[in-house]
């Protein structure tokens, strides 16, 4: 457990200076009701075509909109527990998904041409792409939040989509996809349905096994924690305790030191990576902290 007075009188400080106030208010609704705040910051980052922008990836610097930023917005507002406060804003993130839909390619691209026009890490550059970003990653994630708010759905055949992510779960490509393709899925996981979740458990306990055995003493480079997958759904973790509990030892040591930052390099515009760390760093204190009460708790 983090003590709440170190969070507000050690963490809060660094993060309020060098930071983002997205941040501090996630970290802040962790003890205290700060949704309404949440959700007033959060429309700062959304554009006219509703989607989300305007850096909310600190990764990629283009205010225009993508399905990367968006996405981070959906996972922002599965902190605001009251339906009433988010519900316009699901609303409009589905009206910016149905609208980017890539039909010719049958899938969301993470981002578009404009990214080369900003700084950005060089995963994002456009003409690598598709092959960066398979189906796998965003694909499963956006379905999963599509037919969790089918509801506003208008255009797209969500059975479709459905299926093409089930097949892409019995497929050897989700086995070779890595950490974010088993994110992306264990999201879509958390949004479907038990007859669809019947269908694909064993197939994720099959990846979570290997990603984190895979990972295993490497936690000092950027990769599959297994708080990650924790924060996520716990259900994923249960055969693998001891690295959970290893794993929040070590990240516990950096939060009582105040040293987490990024672990990670653009391998491009590299000034302006140093420049943005601290966009990061906020975030990550949040998911840290997150993940340490609840373990506790």
């Amino acid at each position: 457990m983090i003590d709440k007075i170190f969070v507000y009188e050690k963490i809060l400080p660094l993060i309020e200076e060098k930071g983002r106030m997205i941040d501090v208010l996630l970290i802040q609704n962790l003890f205290e009701n700060k949704e309404q705040e949440i959700i007033d910051e959060l429309r700062k980052y959304q554009n006219e075509d509703l989607g989300f922008g305007n850096a909310l990836e600190p990764d990629l610097r283009m205010p225009n909109s993508s399905v990367v930023a968006t996405n981070i917005a959906v996972s922002i507002l599965d902190e605001i527990k009251d339906v009433s406060l988010k519900e316009p804003i699901l609303k409009d993130i589905v009206t910016y998904y149905e609208s980017i839909y890539n039909e010719e390619l049958g899938r969301f691209l993470m981002t578009t041409k404009e990214v080369d026009n900003y700084p950005h890490a060089v995963w994002w550059n456009y003409a690598d792409l598709e092959k960066n970003f398979p189906f796998g990653n965003p694909d499963p994630q956006v379905i999963g939040f599509l037919y969790q708010n089918r509801k506003y759905v208008q255009k797209l055949s969500l059975n479709h989509l459905i299926n093409k992510v089930i097949t892409y779960i019995r497929s050897d490509e989700f086995i070779q996809g890595g950490m974010h393709s088993l994110m992306s899925v264990i999201s879509f996981n958390n949004r479907v349905d038990k007859d669809v979740q019947n269908l694909i458990h064993e197939r994720i306990h099959d990846v979570v096994d290997f990603e984190i055995t895979n990972g295993l003493g490497k936690w000092d480079e950027y990769g599959l924690e297994p708080y990650k997958i924790y924060l996520m759904d716990r259900h994923f973790t249960e055969n693998h305790q001891k690295e959970l509990e290893e794993n929040l030892s070590f990240n516990k040591k950096k939060v009582e030191s105040l040293t987490v930052q990024p672990n990670w390099k653009w391998y491009q515009y590299e000034e302006e990576f140093d420049k943005i760390k601290s966009d990061w760093t906020g975030y990550l204190y949040f998911s840290l902290i997150k993940a340490l009460r609840h373990h506790r708790g």
